[in-house]
């Protein structure tokens, strides 16, 4: 390095030097780099033709490790991962009604207090509102459409373009001026060919001429409300908007300009405590939120996901532990020829790479068979989800795609990269002596062993994670199932019939059509009795405030709620709802008689406590009240395990007729076997009517929240928990015969002086024992941690449940002793004589 002062000497003697041409230096050399790679490519293909059944474990493993992984990634991605396809989505909130002091509440709101937050909460630049329901699409053959009904100023707020035409505008939301439909880019395709001239012409729903004006955009999706085919403006009654006792919809806002969720939920509760003054009755105990969209629409299914995920995630690790073991194994035994090569002049960086070569390669065809058991796995995933719970699953319909191939291909790549290095830093020191010396083959000596071990450990201790939450779930599911819901599902058929609003606008049009529909539904044969109702009891009920008549005022704001049903006569006897005092209604009601009321047991003890109910009356929602001439047995309302938690009334359908009934049919025979009868007797009666979820009623309560929340991730966790128990057997089973075959010699001598067989198999189900011991512990402590994370997934049984743990560690120590017992009992019939002939 020349001084400073000499500097300016040594720039001048570089000037003199004439200028070099580097390029064929520069060409030269990349020429023999991929020269060098190929060869290590070619070099590594052919060791792994070698050695068939060591890839093919290697790629099964990793390849059902990936797959999994994969496959749950793909779902929780497009759920919780993927952007909303929306302007700004995390400008977006959604918001709610609750009740003071339980802000988990995810309450509808009423039209006031829509027109409340639109001029009264600053930070909210735009309020929209929205629900669902069906409607009868008119034709030769008419069907039920799923339809979003929103206020004019919906898509605007999201920040979405149609695809054709226009969306909504104002004053199109307004009581009887919402004849017109925009169409989902689905319903598009199928009923109309993509052709754009379609904004225009007319669609018949629900008896009336609806004028299409737009086309979403094929990636619209909108989760709280589902898969609408159509969306149209609000079409409640004039009457119904002011009520501020009508909560019947949802709001979604734009934050405004620098606004955050932080002010928006201050003005929120600001506007909740002037309510409450300005409209005591109905504002006292009222409370307002906002939260993100995100998390309105994933809903209850995140927990669901991040636990289905974290146990993908464990499956991937103990496969990797077990790739790491296979590779550890084969280097050790490769020790003999690395060192050999190593003699004859190859570096420590050349082995090295040969080595991370090998890995990449194995690992790029394990990444590619897991990509292509994560795309089957993604359809196995979706099929598995119920339809009625996919329906609200709009994002599922676009799953995996490039963003799955890049994040396998990244963990794969890196996996692989990392394993091999691991082997290469272990085998590349020399040990020339011990290897040339002609023994049967290379040690890795104490250190491998234990790492080895350790390996062995970690895949058991993880194991032991997923099979406790398995068993959780198990014991969580069959706790569910045992409870009492109040009805009986064998044997009962369902079908729901949303009647065409225009054509049934009347209250004696609707009674008419569903006596009928009753009468030839009685008359067929093996039907044992016929009911209908307005919801069914695992349905999200319908709730009202009611007052018992002659009992003290409550004050404003906390009169009691009960869930309510508009029922016909039999449909307690059909559902197998016990009837514990009083009478059902008679079997023919006047709509213009005195109200009638038949309350569920819950109720009578909430309004009467110990007193007879039976005459007494109930002021429902303001209306003439109605005399209690029966109770009932509580049933399960929206959740399975709700049974007693939800008082609830009936009221005769011929005093409330709803424009939407679910029929329910008790039969002698299965109930597949009256679903054509059912469909055959309402086309006779009016062809223009249409049928939809035509299911049994167990096949409902399979499908319900509950077991939804439960079953789904039983049967993935279950499967990650088998695959793993599996991968682990393996990995036991092939470190434990790999370290027989390495002590082959002194097991000889052991024998040649005098060691039994059972001291032989003690000797090594012994380790394996103390290896299995630490792993299970180990993984006894970590599910513990985790079973409370998912708390909220189980039902009757604690996540500290000590006969699961028990029950978990018992199994997989009898598994682990049992994948070691074979090659012990092979070390048993080691042969002295050639054991010792290498010495």
């Amino acid at each position: 390095r020349p001084a400073p002062r000499e500097f300016g000497d040594v720039a001048a003697a570089l000037g003199t030097v004439p200028a070099l041409d580097a390029g064929p230096v520069l060409r030269a050399a990349r020429a023999e780099w991929w020269e060098s790679w190929w060869q290590d490519l070619r070099f590594a293909a052919r060791a792994l033709r070698r050695r068939p059944a060591f890839t093919a474990a290697v790629l099964l493993t990793l390849g059902l490790g990936l797959g999994v992984t994969g496959a749950v990634f793909a779902v929780a991605d497009a759920a919780l991962l993927r952007p909303l396809p929306y302007a700004a989505p995390d400008r977006l909130v959604a918001v709610w009604r609750h009740e003071t002091g339980d802000p988990t509440q995810r309450g509808d709101l009423s039209y006031p207090e829509l027109l409340d937050l639109r001029t009264r909460v600053p930070s909210l630049a735009s309020v929209a509102g929205y629900h669902s329901n069906r409607m009868v699409l008119g034709a030769d053959q008419p069907r039920v459409l799923w339809a979003g009904k929103t206020s004019a100023n919906f898509f605007a707020t999201l920040g979405v373009r149609p695809a054709a035409g226009r969306f909504f505008v104002e004053g199109e939301d307004e009581a009887g001026n919402g004849r017109v439909v925009v169409l989902s880019h689905g319903l598009w395709r199928r009923q109309f060919g993509g052709d754009p001239s379609v904004v225009g012409r007319t669609l018949p729903l629900d008896g009336a001429s609806y004028t299409v004006v737009g086309v979403l955009p094929a990636d619209f999706q909108f989760a709280p409300v589902g898969e609408a085919d159509v969306w149209v403006p609000f079409d409640r009654p004039a009457d119904w908007r002011p009520r501020r006792t009508m909560s019947w919809f949802r709001g979604i806002a734009r934050l405004r300009g620098a606004a955050t969720e932080t002010s928006a939920a201050r003005e929120l509760d600001a506007l909740a405590a002037a309510l409450a003054v300005e409209h005591p009755r109905n504002g006292v105990g009222l409370g307002l939120r906002a939260e993100p969209l995100r998390d309105a629409v994933t809903g209850p299914v995140r927990p669901v996901l991040v636990t289905v995920l974290g146990a993908a995630a464990l499956v991937l690790v103990v496969a990797l532990a077990n790739v790491a073991n296979l590779l550890l194994v084969l280097g050790a035994a490769r020790g003999r020829e690395l060192t050999v090569r190593a003699a004859l002049g190859a570096g420590g960086g050349r082995l090295a790479r040969q080595l991370v070569t090998e890995g990449v390669l194995l690992s790029a065809l394990g990444g590619a068979l897991g990509l292509a058991l994560a795309t089957v796995g993604v359809r196995a995933l979706v099929a598995a989800i119920p339809p009625e719970r996919l329906r609200g699953m709009p994002y599922l319909a676009d799953v995996g795609g490039p963003r799955l191939a890049l994040a396998l291909l990244a963990s794969v790549m890196l996996a692989g990269a990392a394993f091999e290095l691991v082997s290469a830093w272990r085998l590349v020191r020399p040990r020339r002596a011990e290897a040339l010396h002609g023994g049967r083959g290379l040690s890795d000596g104490a250190a491998g062993g234990r790492l080895r071990d350790g390996l062995v450990a970690a895949e058991l201790g993880l194991t032991v994670v997923l099979l406790t939450g398995a068993a959780l779930f198990g014991r969580s599911l069959s706790e569910l199932f045992a409870v009492d819901p109040g009805f009986r599902a064998e044997r009962v058929a369902t079908a729901f019939i949303p009647l065409p609003r225009v054509a049934y606008a009347s209250r004696p049009a609707r009674v008419a059509f569903f006596e009928r529909l009753e009468e030839r539904l009685r008359a067929l044969p093996d039907v044992e009795s016929v009911g209908m109702t307005t919801k069914l009891p695992l349905d999200p009920g319908n709730s009202g405030s009611y007052r018992v008549v002659g009992a003290p005022e409550p004050p404003p704001g906390r009169e009691p709620s009960a869930s309510f049903r508009s029922v016909t006569r039999d449909y307690f006897r059909t559902m197998g709802i016990p009837l514990l005092r009083g009478a059902t209604f008679p079997e023919r009601v006047d709509s213009s008689a005195s109200p009638l009321v038949v309350v569920s047991a819950s109720l009578a003890r909430e309004a009467w406590g110990t007193e007879d109910p039976i005459g007494r009356r109930l002021d429902l929602m303001g209306r003439e009240p109605a005399t209690v001439v029966g109770v009932v047995g509580d049933v399960s309302i929206g959740r399975l395990e709700d049974a007693a938690a939800t008082p609830t009334y009936y009221v005769p359908f011929a005093q409330a007729p709803d424009i939407s009934m679910r029929v329910v049919v008790r039969t002698r025979a299965e109930p597949a076997a009256v679903e054509a009868a059912i469909r055959a007797a309402v086309r006779e009666i009016d062809p223009e009517v249409a049928l939809y979820q035509v299911y049994p009623m167990e096949s409902l309560v399979r499908q319900s929240e509950s077991v939804f929340l439960r079953r789904f991730p039983l049967l993935l966790v279950g499967a990650f928990a088998a695959a793993a128990l599996a991968l682990a057997v393996v990995g036991t089973h092939g470190v434990v015969a790999y370290a027989v075959a390495q002590r082959v010699r002194e097991l000889g001598i052991r024998v040649a002086l005098g060691a039994a067989s059972r001291d032989v198999v003690a000797l090594v189900v012994g380790h394996v024992a103390r290896v299995a011991a630490l792993g299970i512990g180990a993984g006894l402590v970590l599910a513990l941690l985790l079973a409370r994370a998912a708390s909220g997934l189980l039902y009757g049984v604690r996540p500290t449940d000590p006969a699961t743990y028990a029950a978990v560690a018992v199994t997989l120590a009898a598994v682990a002793a049992g994948a070691a017992f074979v090659p012990a009992r092979r070390a048993t019939r080691v042969d002295p004589s050639i054991a010792l002939r290498a010495e």
